[in-house]
């Protein structure tokens, strides 16, 4: 009997040290929740009126120093219209964003044209709303997948 007292008590011990010594193994990583990223291919616009939200922004180029389509989306949450420009490169695109609305990007309308970057690489790019300017990184994206239907024309 006092054997057997003897053997759970060993084993006992054994697995309190065992979950000890493997319950502080995340002390020291960050929790993954607490991080807010951006899930899509693009970037996030912060830093612009309240009532303008613009996520997804990336530039659609196959080439170094060529033209870029203009994606991502733009909400307009206020009363009043709102003029959203993009710049970069050597261009600058704009447009109006009704009040209310959430605009898609990725038409022929808003290109950017003298990208110094190409496919792959991330740019420098201005986002002006009113008297707000952001400068950010955007990415450069491939036409190819779901963005094949953005490639700039020619």
């Amino acid at each position: 009997m006092k054997h057997n007292l003897r053997t759970r008590g060993r084993a006992l011990a054994l697995t309190v040290v065992l979950a000890a010594s493997t319950a502080g193994c995340s002390v020291y990583s960050p929790l993954q929740t607490t991080k807010t990223q951006s899930i899509t291919d693009g970037v996030v616009v912060k830093g612009l009126p309240d009532h303008v939200q613009f996520e997804n922004l990336a530039l659609i180029s196959s080439e170094d120093g060529g033209t870029a389509v203009v994606t991502g989306s733009v909400e307009n949450a206020g009363t009043n219209p709102i003029t959203v420009t993009i710049a970069g490169g050597s261009g600058k695109a704009s447009t109006k964003v009704a009040p209310g609305t959430l605009l898609t990007l990725g038409d022929e309308d808003l290109m950017l044209k003298g990208l110094k970057e190409g496919a792959g690489a991330m740019t420098d790019v201005e986002v002006t709303v009113g008297d707000k300017t952001v400068p950010l990184q955007a990415p450069v994206l491939p036409p190819t997948g779901y963005y094949k239907e953005y490639a700039p024309k020619g």
